[in-house]
């Protein structure tokens, strides 16, 4: 039980690490890419604790395909429902849409070693409103290798998503701005007793198409960037379930374009952070981390701030896990002329298994960004959803959202328009 608690425990500060990471390059997608690392793919993957939402229910789990020593598991979504506010501006009119997300998720089945891929669509297709339709697409592969009781990882990614209009900091375009991320990060976890040393180093790069704001084509070529960054983390076990964790890093931003008249947006940034992944008798969990950023900008005046990512997890008894998360971090503007804002975000949520093959959940959450040249715009999300597995392959799921933004600036720029968004959605997911 212990090795599988450490090994849990390495997972999930990678994925703490990767979100952190990621968000300093920039939060257009952070929170997204974290979403879509799914686990099962070395380098990656991240342990989320034994809640109502991951526990195993064996007789319920896709078996999954073997292919000789690998597991594949494939799986469809598709979902139909009414957006009420798709481009997210005030007055808009709404359109009902048509989701499809096919997916496989490749594993080896190794006593060592590991070798794992995810490959994802995700096609909305607005039947009132055609001009906000997307497809976004993601591609996974990582591999790890034991070395004793050590471990190195290697992984690559590729990500096409979407900004839309109605999210805190974005620009008021007027359909969703497709962008690029391409990533490699590798990792070596060495083990030394109860400490673990693992250092870490990752190169991405974002590429943005052209927007569209007030029916004029906006280049966005001046948000291209080149983000590398290293650090490690230190892990020491007190007790089994009880870690303390230092994590330092280096980042690095190179942008490829420089807009006429504009001071440059280079800038390096070094992270200190101190934390705890503490368990107590499976009743609560909580995962902290926080410390400070120094940001140096090569034409802005540096910026100093306080970061930080937490995670509180109850399960006041078996069928209820209710979540705290609260971040802060320092982000890269949209706009031109603008080096960023303090992005501070908090989530509550709650699953409950009414049944066993029934989860009912609730959430809701606020985000908040301070622009280090002036403005500022708040945003707000709530939801409610069930969840039926129906059986191995067949899950159906219903949800509805609200979120909005307030009006705002950056700087002397607009932020994106002010409004609310709502989404109600039926969904079907089939698995093997």
């Amino acid at each position: 039980m212990r090795a599988v608690r450490t090994q849990s425990w390495r997972t999930v500060v990678a994925g703490v690490t990767i979100a952190l990471g990621l968000t300093a390059a920039g939060r257009t997608a952070a929170q997204a890419i974290a979403t879509l690392f799914p686990e099962g793919v070395p380098g990656f993957d991240a342990s989320p604790g034994v809640t109502v939402r991951s526990r195993l229910h064996p007789q319920l789990e896709p078996e999954g395909v073997r292919v000789g020593s690998f597991v594949l598991r494939p799986s469809l979504e598709t979902a139909t429902g009414y957006d009420g506010n798709p481009t997210g501006l005030r007055g808009a009119p709404g359109s009902w849409l048509v989701r499809t997300a096919p997916a496989l998720l490749a594993a080896s089945d190794w006593s060592r070693h590991a070798l794992g891929g995810y490959v994802s669509l995700t096609d909305t297709h607005y039947l009132d409103t055609p001009t906000q339709s997307r497809t976004d697409g993601t591609v996974l592969l990582g591999g790890a290798v034991d070395v004793g009781r050590d471990r190195w990882s290697l992984a690559v990614a590729h990500l096409a998503l979407h900004q839309d209009a109605n999210q805190v900091g974005a620009l008021p375009t007027d359909r969703p701005l497709s962008f690029t991320v391409d990533s490699a990060r590798t990792t070596y976890a060495a083990s030394f007793g109860r400490w673990t040393l693992t250092p870490a180093a990752e190169v991405a790069r974002w590429r943005f198409d052209d927007a569209t704001v007030a029916g004029a084509s906006v280049s966005q070529a001046y948000r291209d960037r080149l983000v590398t960054q290293g650090g490690a983390t230190l892990r020491y076990e007190l007790a089994p379930r009880r870690t303390l964790v230092t994590v330092g890093r280096m980042i690095g931003q190179a942008y490829s374009t420089q807009p006429l008249g504009q001071p440059s947006q280079n800038s390096f940034a070094t992270q200190l952070l101190f934390g705890v992944d503490y368990e107590a008798d499976a009743l609560w969990r909580l995962r902290l981390l926080v410390g400070g950023e120094t940001r140096r900008f090569a034409a802005y005046r540096s910026h100093d701030a306080l970061i930080a990512e937490a995670e509180l997890a109850w399960m006041p008894s078996g069928l209820t896990t209710i979540r705290a998360h609260l971040a802060r971090s320092v982000e890269d503007a949209a706009q031109e002329g603008v080096s960023g804002y303090t992005y501070t975000s908090g989530r509550l949520a709650i699953d409950h298994e009414y049944m066993r093959e029934v989860v009912l959940s609730a959430a809701a959450g606020l985000q908040h960004a301070d622009f280090l040249q002036g403005g500022a715009q708040t945003g707000y999300a709530v939801g409610v959803g069930a969840t039926w597995r129906v059986n191995r392959t067949l899950q159906v799921s219903a949800s509805y959202d609200l979120r909005g933004v307030t009006s705002g600036h950056a700087g002397t720029q607009p932020t994106a328009n002010a409004g609310t968004h709502s989404l109600g959605l039926l969904t079907l997911r089939f698995g093997l």
